[in-house]
């Protein structure tokens, strides 16, 4: 008798993952959970979540274990969200951590036991696409769709990967935890930046910026008063500038240099183009070309024109201007539903 694939599943502890043990035992996997302990001490207070998926694991009969990267998502995540804001730019720690962590560590984690594939509750969809290779396509529940924060894992990973909630609508998910019984069928879905734990991102960051770097608020070519600091600021932000003016401001950009935020009207804060940096295309996808590009994760696809260059590198021109893209930020660029590539906002233009 043939043994059954090893599927070596992230456990969150929350409903999502805890449905696709189920899902994955259906389809005729051996499911191992993990769960990762991620945030250190200091800065979790659910202390609920291991709990949770151990429970759920010996409720399916599944092996479980904990891996402890506490220190690495400080190092990784944390350290890199203080920097990033510190020098005027605003940082997606979900892509990170995901790229580096859930789908690095876990992924290295996963081989070392001689898993076939490796899995987590995220909703996006793989198949082997046009171009003759696994790729990551959007969810079938385009309010939960998840390829955006997915869009900076490797290739090589992305070949093992396995994501049985991609199919699925958030409420049917939940429907068949109740279904089955789960402890987790009621619980409330993690926000974006777990480590925050709903708090504003400035309170979370005040602690640990040193020499906080304040300059002046400049409109048209005026000093019109004193910022607070440039890690309060990011792109497109309207509240809390605390100017007066006859139309409402906007941050329009951020000189880490100086310090100094410079405002706009609305109108004076779109962009035509992005240019990016750190870029990762999956091989064989189109080298260059018109397709489109979401640069926030709640955005609506946007067309553009696809420029690659040296050093992984590209441009991205867009048919319509854009409100305020961040550097610091993700673009993902799709041909259709499938994830063709991506890579890290350096400067407008």
């Amino acid at each position: 008798m043939s043994r059954k694939p090893l599927v070596v599943l992230g456990m969150s502890g929350g409903v999502d993952s805890s449905v696709a043990v189920h899902l994955l035992q259906q389809a005729g996997y051996e499911v191992h959970g993990v769960h990762m302990l991620m945030i250190p001490e200091k800065w979790q207070t659910n202390l609920q979540a291991v709990a949770d998926a151990k429970t759920v694991a010996k409720q399916f009969g599944i092996k479980f274990s904990v891996l402890d990267i506490r220190e690495k998502f400080e190092q990784i995540v944390i350290q890199q969200f203080i920097k990033e804001y510190n020098r005027g730019r605003t940082p997606n720690p979900c892509v990170l951590c995901n790229k580096q962590l859930k789908f690095g560590l876990f992924a290295e984690y996963a081989i070392k036991m001689r898993a076939d594939y490796i899995s987590t509750g995220h909703y996006v969809r793989t198949k082997i696409s046009e171009y003759n290779q696994k790729l990551f396509y959007r969810a079938a529940d385009p309010q939960k769709d998840q390829s955006y924060f997915l869009s900076l894992v490797s290739p090589q990973v992305v070949e093992r990967c396995i994501f049985p909630l991609g199919e699925y609508h958030k409420e049917e998910v939940r429907d068949l935890a109740r279904q089955l019984g789960l402890p987790v069928a009621e619980k409330k879905d993690s926000q974006e930046a777990c480590f925050l734990e709903d708090k504003d991102y400035r309170e979370f960051l005040k602690p640990y910026i040193k020499n906080v770097r304040k300059g002046s608020f400049i409109l048209n070519g005026k000093v019109i008063g004193e910022n607070k600091g440039i890690y309060n600021y990011t792109p497109g932000q309207r509240r809390g500038l605390e100017i007066s003016y006859k139309e409402p401001l906007y941050v329009k950009s951020i000189d880490s240099k100086t310090g100094d935020v410079y405002l706009g009207v609305k109108k004076e804060v779109f962009f035509k183009g992005v240019a990016l940096k750190d870029c990762q295309f999956f091989p064989d996808t189109p080298y260059m070309g018109k397709y489109t590009a979401k640069l926030r994760y709640r955005m609506k696809d946007e067309n553009c024109l696809i420029e690659r260059l040296p050093e992984n590198k590209a441009n991205l021109l867009f048919d319509n201007f854009q409100f305020a893209p961040a550097a610091g930020q993700t673009a993902a660029i799709y041909d259709g539903d499938i994830i063709i590539g991506s890579g890290v906002i350096d400067y407008t233009f």
